[in-house]
């Protein structure tokens, strides 16, 4: 009996993980998939961990005004595949980012594309 009830236990947990995994929530419901923003500004933290990585930018508004821009990206696996290490962004760099904004108006985005002062593209995307 111990072991159909172990067996069974596990059985459960192997099924579920998999929708467990993607089910958390969906970039759909926060962001704004078919509209787009760009912000030009200044790193001032980075949190490259799960479940999805964090920018935060400082941007100045058009009336003088500092925001900081919550931004996230996909997760840290997916990203390393793509050649993304924790240092690949660094704190004091200036970037300029495009993304989905919120539906709400506030300072936050998806990350689509960072484009670095040298010019160089990173993309915030999972995949070929």
């Amino acid at each position: 009996m111990k072991i159909l009830f172990l067996t069974t236990v596990a059985a459960l947990i192997i099924m579920g993980a998999p929708g467990q995994s993607n089910a958390h929530h969906s970039v759909f419901a926060v962001y704004d998939i078919n509209k787009s923003v760009t912000i030009d500004g200044v790193i001032t933290d980075v949190w490259f961990k799960s479940p999805h990585i964090r920018v935060f930018v400082e941007v100045t508004d058009k009336d003088g005004t500092k925001v900081t821009w919550n931004t996230h990206g996909h997760n840290p696996t997916a990203l390393r595949r793509r050649g993304w290490v924790r240092d690949t962004l660094e704190v004091g760099e200036k970037v300029t980012m495009s993304g989905d904004p919120t539906y709400d108006g506030s300072p936050k985005m998806f990350i689509r594309t960072i484009v670095r002062e040298d010019g160089s593209i990173l993309e915030n995307k999972v995949g070929n």
